[in-house]
């Protein structure tokens, strides 16, 4: 009788089974190098950032860029009646148009990993260049400004910041800070990876680019950083509390953080630089790599305001 060369239903088994343990080994791997990817081609963005902005203030005598400048009436817009409405938000040029011709491409602005909705063609966002009304590129990342510190009391801290706040503009304070204010460029934080995921957060990103909404990092906007603990009453998640109540961001069920990359983000540093950083290095002695000039804040009274 001849013989059939097939598989027993013991062997079918024991070939599953040595199939699903691989599996059950090599997924984990395959997810943690598909983060990795993604947390590279983010970091390769902060780095084209970090160089936009030192070969912008090369240009400007050594002036880093503004939030927003105004009065420079904006481009592509539909008629003046846009312009001349009464607002003054359509002569707001933010600062991802003003770094456009070192960036040269829009979409380094926008990271992989970040997903969230954003709003489409809103009358909110005014747009200085009317192109972009149809683009919606997500802008992944903020600029660092003015945030409330242990130091001040709580209250907005004018020590911190790449710039000033976008609506300072108008009632003519510049938010313009030159190169030279900084006392560790190196170590401080101009640009940060922000995409919070919780429901509040989901409009709480960098917005979109070209637009005013969502361009700056300021006051209590810590809470949206990768790596910190949400909900939580631990210490090292806490936020300054008196003054602008900054720690009350850290206590709603909604505000939760941006993801990152195993709890880490990219941030383009004001010396050109990128790095991946954790809350827990951004957050140690007030918030230090966001000031200008370095204080000597050091113990548990400022990691735990």
């Amino acid at each position: 009788m001849k013989q059939r060369n097939a598989f027993t239903l013991i062997e079918l088994l024991v070939v599953i089974a040595i199939i699903a343990i691989l599996a059950a080994i090599l997924f984990p791997v395959f997810a943690q190098a598909k983060v990795a990817a993604k947390k590279t081609v983010a970091l390769s963005s902060a780095k084209q950032i970090g160089l936009a902005l030192a070969m912008y203030a090369s240009d400007a005598d050594d002036m880093a860029v503004p939030c927003a400048i105004y009065n420079e009436p904006g481009i592509n817009n539909p008629g003046s009646a846009v312009e001349t409405n009464g607002s003054f938000y359509y002569h707001l040029k933010p600062f991802d148009m003003l770094m456009m011709p070192y960036i040269k491409s829009a979409e380094f602005w926008a990271v992989p990993s970040d997903t969230r909705p954003i709003n489409g063609d809103s009358g909110d966002d005014y747009l200085w260049d009317g192109s972009f009304r149809g683009k919606i590129i997500r802008r992944s990342f903020q600029m660092s400004s003015e945030i409330s510190t242990a130091e001040r009391g709580g209250y907005l801290d004018r020590n911190t910041g790449l710039s000033g706040i976008w609506w300072d503009v108008a009632s003519g304070y510049s938010p313009a800070r030159s190169m030279t204010m900084f006392s560790d460029p190196s170590n401080t934080i101009a640009f940060m990876e922000v995409w919070p995921s919780g429901a509040a957060g989901s409009s709480g990103g960098g917005g979109r680019v070209g637009a005013l909404s969502d361009p700056i990092v300021w006051r209590c906007d810590e809470w949206k950083l990768a790596g910190r603990v949400h909900p939580s009453g631990a210490p090292g998640d806490r936020m300054p509390s008196g003054g602008d109540n900054c720690n009350d961001y850290t206590l709603v069920p909604q505000n939760k953080p941006t993801v990152g990359y195993m709890n880490r983000a990219t941030y383009s540093m004001a010396d050109g630089s990128a790095r991946v950083l954790g809350w827990g290095q951004i957050r140690k002695n007030d918030f230090q790599m966001l000031r200008l000039i370095k204080l000597p804040l050091t113990g548990a009274a400022w990691e735990n305001p």
